[in-house]
């Protein structure tokens, strides 16, 4: 008697696949194709005939200059080789450990997503297509040394944290993480969010798999950042998304919640 075939859709989608199914159908939309390419991208014509387009493609972050924050110390050198952070690199819950000094937030974040002038422009170090940056990260301390708990943004461009919220932002976290007890012994959440239309209006549908593929740049910077330094580092998809953009002033429709990575201090002895 022959074995009944198992389907991929079937374990996938647990015997129930739809017509419609919302991840094809994404990824199928935001697909190109040589006939549909300049209906696609509507924005790159856009940017090449109007000056005023594109000197907004430069200052592409939030900032709160208004604000109270903290000017962030020079970034440590990260002295261990590329080859010697990615054999430590490894997804690490933190245990109980010291605070966090502000000169290891400063080398993370520098490393993930401080803008930097170059030859060609004001540039990061991520790829980032058409150098449109759609990204935001928020740091919501915990115990970081010289810095007040709570949600404060990161401004690439003046390597500052600007403070936004002292202590709604920690229940937020709490509440909008599927498996909340990894927060037990965090130093710092970096919480990455897009703005996905800095993207979009240039790359259409194609901008927002632009953005995704970015936020996965950001984060693997910063946790080579923290394996050199040897912070434990853990990366989490598993949130709620809603309650996760609510933690950092996120609408979740113009700015979304992508990625959160928890950071602890390095372990007591």
């Amino acid at each position: 008697m022959n074995e009944p075939t198992i389907q991929f859709a079937d374990v996938v989608r647990h015997g129930a696949v739809a017509l419609d199914d919302p991840a094809e159908t994404y990824h199928e939309a935001s697909r190109l194709y040589p006939s549909t390419v300049a209906a696609a991208l509507p924005g790159l014509a856009l940017i090449e005939s109007d000056r005023a387009a594109y000197a907004s493609t430069t200052r592409s972050s939030r900032r709160h200059p208004h604000r109270e924050g903290i000017d962030l110390p020079r970034p440590r050198p990260l002295r261990a080789g590329l080859g010697r952070a990615l054999s430590r690199r490894i997804s690490q819950s933190p245990a109980r450990g010291t605070p966090l000094p502000l000169s290891a937030v400063s080398t993370i974040l520098h490393a993930a997503y401080a803008a930097r002038a170059t030859r060609r422009g004001t540039r990061r170090a991520v790829p980032s297509a058409g150098a449109l940056y759609p990204l935001e990260l928020y740091a919501v301390c915990m115990r970081v040394a010289a810095a007040p708990p709570g949600l404060l943004h990161y401004d690439p461009f003046a390597h500052r944290l600007e403070q936004l919220d002292r202590e709604g932002a920690l229940a937020g976290l709490t509440a909008g993480l599927t498996d909340a007890a990894v927060l037990e012994h965090a130093a710092l959440v970096l919480v990455v969010t897009a703005m996905p239309w800095r993207a979009r209006f240039k790359y259409g549908d194609r901008g927002y798999r632009f953005a995704l593929l970015e936020a996965g740049h950001v984060a693997q910077n910063a946790l080579l950042a923290c394996a050199a330094l040897r912070l434990p580092a853990l990366p989490i998809g598993g949130f709620f998304d809603r309650r996760i953009d609510a933690a950092v002033g996120a609408n979740g429709v113009d700015e979304v919640s992508l990625y959160v990575l928890v950071v602890g201090g390095r372990e007591r002895r």
